[in-house]
């Protein structure tokens, strides 16, 4: 059992138990049969990771206390977690709060179509062996502790 607070983690139950534990450095295996696109682009690979192979890179936060001693709508209004890859940063979609539980999540294909536009290069022909490994980095506030940032690659390859 890890006695670190901050847990990488891309699935989560009901109670927010980490369901998919992740680590630093993580290959992810896509089942190419459903990638069904003709002359794929960047942006169709998104969209794929988007709708059909929804990986979600995310992580479990415990927190010391319940709400870190504020108040639940003090510290939710206050708590912002980012998912940045190259240039570009999103604010994650996904957050969950328990007393001294937090998880956020991100939907990968949103993040990289976000970089491959901001690169020019979404209606480029997508090879996955020339993606290389995704070097993402989080970023979590939370009200009443110092910002929190982790690196982490995800290396996609087909099944």
């Amino acid at each position: 059992m890890t006695t670190d607070p901050f847990q990488f983690c891309d699935n989560f139950n009901e109670p927010l138990d980490c369901t998919e534990p992740k680590t630093v450095k993580d290959v992810v295996y896509l089942e190419k049969k459903l990638f069904k696109k003709e002359n794929p682009t960047y942006e169709d690979f998104g969209n794929f990771l988007y709708f059909t192979a929804r990986e979600t890179p995310g992580f479990r936060l415990v927190l010391s206390k319940p709400y870190n001693g504020l108040g639940k709508d003090t510290f939710r209004s206050g708590y912002v977690a980012y998912l940045k890859y190259g240039n570009s940063s999103e604010r994650m979609e996904g957050n969950l709060f328990q007393n001294n539980v937090v998880v956020s999540f991100h939907y990968l294909g949103a993040l990289l179509k976000e970089e491959f536009r901001h690169k020019g290069m979404e209606k480029s022909p997508f090879r996955l062996e020339d993606l290389g490994p995704i070097s993402l980095e989080y970023k979590v506030l939370v009200p009443g502790m110092e910002p929190i940032t982790k690196q982490r690659i995800v290396e996609l390859h087909w099944k």
